[in-house]
């Protein structure tokens, strides 16, 4: 990993929140223009861009005038593929250093179907804990009356990019007052654990394709050999 993957790595997440912070600007001047009562401060209009970029899309803040939909449309065709290749980029990037960790740890064992599941199923659990288990225990704390169920669902949701809208995180008086430092400090660090988390699913797909391709290419290098050998006999 090179100094110019670094850099392209980091401008690319630096893009992904400059245009939720730019996005969230504009989408509230609209908005605020039509009188959208789902939009009263900056940071609702932010946390409604990550929601677009990443597609969770909770349908708790929403366009309601004819140039709050049009923004949404142009937005969503520019930061959706953005977002795309900026979790392909670190996607790629953290299977890389599985596999070396896998080289390292898994070297003795020679077949790659069982180091395969073996990798799979520890950055499944892993994931698991560090990007559901611990979250949900954080947002049971910070939010009003949420079970730790209910906190592990909204992480689900969120990761799953599924945003079913019956919980969103920072809604709760706990988390400070609409407005408060407070509470735009925790709608922040939503948006930065939502892109962290998507890193997951990113990774473990990255994971199945090397997997598969690396599968079909060895069988058509055997299937080669064999027509080799069956020309040469």
């Amino acid at each position: 990993m090179n100094v110019n993957t670094h850099l392209k790595l980091a401008l690319l997440v630096f893009s992904l929140f400059l245009s939720f912070f730019i996005g969230g600007a504009i989408f509230q001047r609209i908005e605020d223009d039509a009188e959208n009562p789902y939009v009263y401060f900056y940071f609702d209009a932010y946390y409604f861009c990550v929601t677009v970029a990443t597609t969770v899309g909770y349908g708790h803040v929403y366009p309601v005038s004819v140039g709050g939909k049009v923004f949404t449309f142009f937005y969503a065709l520019v930061t959706i593929p953005l977002m795309v290749i900026t979790l392909a980029d670190i996607g790629r990037k953290l299977a890389n250093l599985i596999g070396l960790a896998e080289t390292k740890v898994l070297g003795q064992v020679k077949n790659r179907h069982l180091r395969f599941m073996a990798v799979l199923t520890m950055t499944l659990l892993a994931g698991i804990v560090v990007f559901l288990l611990i979250p949900g225990a954080i947002f049971t704390a910070l939010e009003e009356q949420w079970s730790f169920m209910e906190g592990f669902w909204c992480a689900f949701a969120t990761l799953a990019t599924i945003g079913f809208g019956d919980l969103v995180p920072g809604m709760s008086r706990e988390v400070g007052q609409l407005g408060s430092p407070e509470r735009n400090v925790y709608t922040v660090a939503l948006s930065m654990y939502t892109l962290l988390g998507l890193t997951w699913p990113a990774t473990l797909w990255v994971l199945v394709a090397d997997y598969l391709y690396g599968s079909k290419g060895k069988e058509q290098v055997q299937e080669e050999g064999q027509k080799t050998e069956a020309v040469a006999i």
